[in-house]
């Protein structure tokens, strides 16, 4: 009986023997043990809308990945696929701020797994709401002769939320609008997008109220007179010699009815008194309700005024000249005033060219016979200058010639 088991043994010890031998060989040749790397698995952001309970959110747009070992035998690695490989970090319980947040990485059983890196930086961000201003982004002309006026948004503020940095960066928030070619009113709503200074949308925040009503009135283009309200008296002694405007016309806008019955447009009232020099002004000019300026609200009012002076020139009665006089008559030159004087009154640069020289004494003895006549004298000056030059007095005003036979 023992002789029998201790055959049984032997044969068992050889079996185990030729097993593990057996199992060596496959382990080792037929299904050895191997190491496998995985690089960039990405790792899953856990338990977000928990996080936002808090008035929380992941800043910007983390992509966490890592590189994941995996080792064991052959057969088994080979089978674990990417999507096999679950990389996360639980979000929960962490506070605002940078958070370094542990990664948890789960494979099949079976498997040695490590990984690099441990943990993930995270940075948690308060969520806000702030009110940003609406602006319309024009694209496009209206038609010629027409122009935008002043387009009215309902509503002209809205709430942005999100993460603060990225609140912060909103400049504003547009809506787009296309006019081209347009000759009527538009009243559109239109979708709104958070833009950064640059006029880059800003995806990451969120806009509350998402259409905006906008109206935009076409305001026609018109070219009307100006008529200047204007009250100029110069001083004593000085004459006006020119009002000049500039502009005098101006191009308004204004929805077509209004504009249909102007024509011209009129400036404030604007008095000037005593004026003794050259003075230029600039005067508002009055728009009617509905109507405004395109180009220009004011204009440009030069006054030129100058002095005017007068003088008293001497003409002997040598110079006088006889006009008309029957050829058997002669004027007795002794009865004559020895004199005349005549007081011109001119303005400054006119006076100062008039040469005492040009001036002429005329006596008319058109009809006139033998013996003693009252004349009154004519004045005669250049050409040039009758229009410009007053007279103002002549003395002797009335005198007496006589004309005697020729002998």
């Amino acid at each position: 009986m023992n002789k029998l088991m201790n055959r049984n043994f032997a044969a068992k010890l050889i079996s185990i023997f030729f097993a593990m031998i057996l199992w060596l060989y496959v382990m080792n040749v037929i299904n050895p043990r191997v190491t496998r790397e995985e690089l960039n698995i990405p790792v899953q952001l856990m338990n977000e809308s928990i996080v936002r309970q808090s008035d929380l959110v992941v800043f910007g747009q983390p992509e966490p990945t890592i590189r994941v070992r995996l080792s064991g035998n052959r057969d088994q690695v080979h089978t674990i696929t990417r999507e096999n490989i679950e990389a996360r970090i639980d979000l929960r319980g962490y506070t605002e701020g940078t958070n370094s947040i542990p990664i948890e990485v789960n494979v099949p059983v079976g498997v040695e797994v490590d990984w690099s890196p441990k943990f993930a930086t995270i940075e948690l961000e308060r969520i806000v709401s702030k009110q940003k201003e609406v602006v319309v982004q024009i694209e496009g002309q209206p038609a010629e002769g027409y122009v935008l006026g002043e387009p009215q948004l309902r509503p002209n503020l809205v709430w942005v939320e999100g993460p603060e940095s990225n609140v912060n960066s909103v400049e504003n928030v547009v809506a787009q609008m296309n006019l081209e070619g347009q000759e009527d009113n538009v009243s559109l709503s239109l979708p709104l997008k958070a833009v950064n200074s640059r006029g880059e949308e800003v995806t990451t925040v969120t806009v509350r109220t998402t259409l905006v009503d906008v109206f935009a009135p076409i305001d026609q283009l018109k070219t009307v007179g100006i008529d200047l309200n204007l009250e100029v008296e110069p001083a004593e002694g000085y004459r006006i010699l020119s009002i000049i405007s500039e502009p005098v016309t101006i191009t308004v806008k204004g929805q077509q009815d209004i504009l249909a019955g102007i024509n011209t447009l009129s400036t404030e009232p604007f008095p000037l008194e005593e004026l003794s020099e050259n003075t230029e002004v600039i005067i508002p000019i009055v728009f009617p309700g509905g109507v405004s300026a395109f180009d220009q609200e004011n204009v440009t009012v030069r006054i030129d005024v100058e002095e005017v002076l007068e003088e008293t020139y001497v003409v002997p009665r040598e110079e006088f000249r006889t006009l008309n006089l029957d050829e058997d008559l002669v004027l007795n030159q002794e009865i004559l005033p020895e004199r005349l004087e005549i007081t011109l009154s001119a303005l400054e640069s006119i006076m100062e060219n008039l040469d005492p020289r040009t001036i002429q004494v005329i006596i008319d003895a058109e009809d006139l016979e033998e013996g003693v006549h009252q004349v009154n004298p004519r004045i005669q000056l250049p050409i040039n200058m009758e229009n410009s030059v007053t007279i103002m007095e002549i003395t002797p005003e009335i005198f007496d010639i006589q004309l005697e036979q020729r002998e």
